[in-house]
């Protein structure tokens, strides 16, 4: 499903003429790892239409996860750890501005290392002030939780509606009850509207510059939109 609170973007998937515009890809560095699959339909779209930057806490390498029986995920794993480009920059050191869009990957080490993460909330702060687009899937959707108004000291997102896994996909993982936060719960607490689809089905939820999907299997679709009112923003604003 799909819930969209803005007029939809009828934006053309190609960059315009000229250099590309920059999208950062933040993920978890937690042993819990990042979604093998999220990531590689996040990267591989985004690299498409961007010039894609890959970040994590301390610039330590990604784990990724769920990769056991996919020999197909198993080897572009593989391909990708031998290029530069997967070595992550620190989280610590990205100036916002160089940046058109963020994307948070499916990362449930998110859960430990992104969600109360000061840089991560300081990119999230500067980017939101100009309206810029932000992308985050399944657990990644942990590192919005990190930004506050730095006025009211309020949730920066308690005004958006988000989606996230639901507390029916959470509780058929095995670490459910060691789970720090519960995203769902963490969204609605803060003032924030939350909604969810079937559970392993396709959600995702765009208000306004915000796009964010219930799962692994929402992330083709959230990409989309991402890039999508991403050019729309640029057009606006050349």
């Amino acid at each position: 499903s799909l819930c969209i609170n803005h007029k939809t973007c009828m934006a053309s998937l190609h960059s315009s003429k000229g250099e590309k515009p920059s999208c950062l890809i933040v993920c978890s560095s937690h042993r819990k790892g990042v979604s093998a699959s999220s990531f590689i339909h996040a990267f591989t779209l985004t690299s498409s239409t961007f010039n894609v930057f890959l970040a994590s806490p301390e610039g330590k390498q990604l784990d990724f996860i769920e990769m056991e029986e996919d020999q197909v995920n198993k080897h572009w794993v593989s391909d990708f750890k031998s290029k530069s480009i997967s070595i992550p920059s620190r989280l610590e050191t990205i100036d916002p501005s160089l940046f058109s869009a963020l994307l948070i990957p499916n990362s449930p080490g998110g859960l430990h290392d992104l969600v109360g993460n000061p840089h991560l909330a300081s990119i999230l702060t500067s980017m939101m002030r100009e309206k810029k687009p932000l992308c985050a899937v399944g657990f990644g959707v942990a590192g919005f939780f990190s930004a506050t108004d730095p006025q009211s000291q309020q949730w920066s997102f308690r005004d958006y509606s988000i989606t996230a896994p639901s507390n029916f996909e959470l509780a058929k993982r095995e670490d459910f009850a060691s789970l720090p936060v519960v995203p769902a719960d963490y969204i609605r607490k803060q003032g924030g509207t939350y909604s969810s689809g079937g559970a392993g089905g396709v959600h995702v939820v765009i208000d306004g510059h915000l796009v964010t999907g219930q799962n692994d299997q929402s992330t083709i679709t959230c990409v989309q939109n991402l890039i999508l009112i991403t050019n729309a923003r640029l057009s606006r604003i050349k």
